[in-house]
């Protein structure tokens, strides 16, 4: 009975730790006038989720690392995130283009290969922000590591990709859900499964940050 009380009080926690997250992703995404917070303040909520769920017998100070990462990620972030943006949208349009041009054979080639990159593209956003928070790269590998772990997990990849899709499905039956625990349950379960495929006992750019702040 006391297990079942114990579990129920960390149930209770993480619902609090997400809801909290929620609205911090939410408030630094406006304050950056959403278009420049909205990649560091992901950012910021990768950097909590991960100490949270891969060092939960420390304490955690949500606000203190969630500001603290925003400041000094808020350039990289929004490189990180841009790039990658103008990566997908270039893809989409390749493939808009696409649909616009009398089918031929080589056609029909291009729109698969344009298809099955976008399948990869969906695949590597799983890993990029895990990644971007627990290892101090070069600023391409981020990148060509995501690459790695999709190729080298394809199970927890497709795993990954399911829970998303079952999670928007809840989301559609729910909406209510999105302004409670919409990003921050989405961070939870991508930096959970992914946590397993980090290095552990791995110190971030981002922790040598926050202990001289």
């Amino acid at each position: 009975m006391k297990a079942l009380g114990n579990k129920y009080l960390q149930l209770g926690e993480w619902c609090l730790h997400l809801f909290l997250l929620n609205c911090l992703w939410f408030m630094f995404s406006l304050i950056g006038g959403f278009f420049l917070g909205v990649f560091p303040a992901t950012v910021a909520l990768f950097a909590v989720l991960r100490k949270l769920t891969m060092e939960p017998e420390e304490e955690v100070r949500i606000f203190h690392l969630f500001w603290t990462t925003y400041k000094s990620e808020f350039i990289r972030g929004n490189l990180l995130g841009y790039v990658w943006a103008v990566i997908g949208g270039a893809i989409l349009i390749d493939v808009r283009v696409l649909h616009q041009v009398e089918t031929t054979f080589i056609h029909q080639a291009l729109t698969i290969a344009l298809y099955l990159l976008l399948v990869l593209y969906v695949f590597i956003t799983f890993y990029l922000f895990p990644i971007f928070v627990h290892y101090n790269l070069r600023f391409l590998e981020y990148y060509k590591y995501a690459f790695v772990l999709v190729i080298g997990r394809p199970i927890k990849t497709i795993l990954l990709f399911a829970s998303m899709l079952l999670i928007f499905f809840l989301f559609s039956l729910i909406p209510g859900l999105i302004p409670v625990f919409g990003v921050s349950f989405i961070g939870f379960v991508m930096m959970k499964m992914t946590s397993s495929s980090l290095m552990k006992n791995n110190h971030s750019h981002i922790e040598e940050v926050e202990s001289f702040s």
